[in-house]
């Protein structure tokens, strides 16, 4: 009697409850509109680093809230500002940061940039504490994905090719 009744109480849990796919906290995101240009690939290139660093350096690993706040950065530098594709994204900067990841000393020389890096998110309006309502901000986050997903796959001008 108390397994069926602990089942139907779990299935209705999950129906009140909302499950975000991605799993993830939300974060309030800095304001990077005025980071374009060289800047902000400069800027880009030492996000993903930190990420890829602290993903996998155990000396500098980050909370989950950090973590949000460098991802979802490192995507609004790369679809906002630089009008990247993913596929560019992925071999512009994710590939060069694993790359320095398999250097001996990759996590020695590139660790202590992680903290730094999120300091100045921070201080461009980013930060380290879950949003109130995470409901919410997944929601925006899926509409802010859905407008990059939209502007990848529209054709590109004519006469012009899209950045890969």
């Amino acid at each position: 009697m108390i397994k069926p009744l602990l089942a139907s109480a779990t299935v209705a849990l999950m129906l009140v409850t909302p499950a975000f796919a991605d799993g993830k906290i939300y974060v309030a995101l800095p304001d990077l509109s005025g980071v374009t240009g060289a800047a902000a690939e400069t800027m880009l290139r030492e996000v993903v680093l930190a990420n890829v660093i602290s993903s996998n350096c155990a000396d500098f690993s980050v909370t989950d809230e950090e973590w949000s706040l460098l991802t979802d950065s490192a995507d609004i530098l790369a679809h906002e500002q630089l009008k990247l594709s993913t596929d560019a994204y992925d071999s512009k900067y994710y590939d060069p940061a694993f790359d320095a990841l398999d250097q001996a000393d990759a996590c020695a020389t590139e660790g202590p940039n992680v903290q730094p890096v999120i300091e100045q998110l921070v201080a461009l309006g980013g930060s380290r504490t879950a949003l109130p309502d995470q409901e919410a901000a997944y929601h925006a986050m899926q509409a802010r994905q859905a407008q990059w997903d939209a502007l990848e796959a529209s054709p590109a001008p004519s006469g012009k090719t899209k950045q890969k």
